[in-house]
């Protein structure tokens, strides 16, 4: 039985990937480099670490690497201040899961500060009984930690555990993790790897606390 409910937050809950992704566009501009979206839409559920680690060479080279991302988190505030939006259904999902009893966790590779700061016009930080943010679990995404350590500040066996995702990442971490994945895709249309690993895909979050009862009803026979 699915008793928890772990959250991505970009993506997934907030309306940021697009804003993130115009930045990072308008940083390549300012700085001289080029990304094409493909690589941008990769960067979609990891820490940004990795992203560094990993991408550095596309970023201006890894010595500019860091300011790349510093300006590229300016943009985006910026974009939000008047661009940023909740995802369809995302505080009705929210609220409805909570009202029925399940504790509900926040699983997201953005820092802790870029997360609180996120969600705070929406005032739906409190909602969630545990966080993990950014560097705080051992290893990023796709690796399961980030869930597995929400899991256990949760109490709850990771098994009775469900994660909504829209990203390739976070959707591989999940199921890394032993947990019902439902994903609700956003920019990038999933691959048949991608549905292969997912317990259901939704067209939007309105549909989440149905699709949940409905495993437990069902699914979990």
């Amino acid at each position: 039985m699915i008793t928890a409910v772990l959250f991505d937050l970009d993506g997934t809950l907030v309306d940021t990937e697009t804003l993130s992704a115009e930045s990072w566009r308008r940083v390549a501009d300012e700085m001289g480099f080029t990304i094409d979206d493909e690589t941008i839409y990769s960067f979609i559920g990891l820490t940004r670490p990795v992203i560094i680690e990993r991408y550095g060479d596309k970023l201006g080279g890894h010595d500019r690497a860091d300011a790349a991302f510093d300006r590229h988190y300016e943009i985006k505030f910026e974009l939000a201040e008047t661009d940023l939006h909740l995802m369809p259904g995302a505080e009705e999902a929210l609220r409805t899961l909570s009202a029925r009893g399940f504790k509900l966790g926040l699983a997201t590779s953005s820092m802790r500060d870029v997360a609180e700061r996120e969600l705070a016009p929406f005032g739906l930080m409190d909602i969630f009984d545990a966080s993990t943010c950014g560097t705080e679990a051992p290893a990023s995404k796709p690796n399961p930690d980030i869930y597995l350590v929400t899991a256990e500040k949760l109490g709850v066996d990771p098994a009775c555990c469900a994660v909504v995702e829209d990203s390739f990442n976070g959707v591989r971490a999940g199921h890394a993790a032993g947990m019902q994945v439902f994903l609700v895709p956003d920019l990038v249309a999933p691959t048949p790897e991608i549905q292969a690993l997912c317990t259901e895909q939704l067209e939007s979050l309105d549909e989440l606390p149905a699709a949940i009862e409905r495993w437990n009803s069902e699914g979990a026979r």
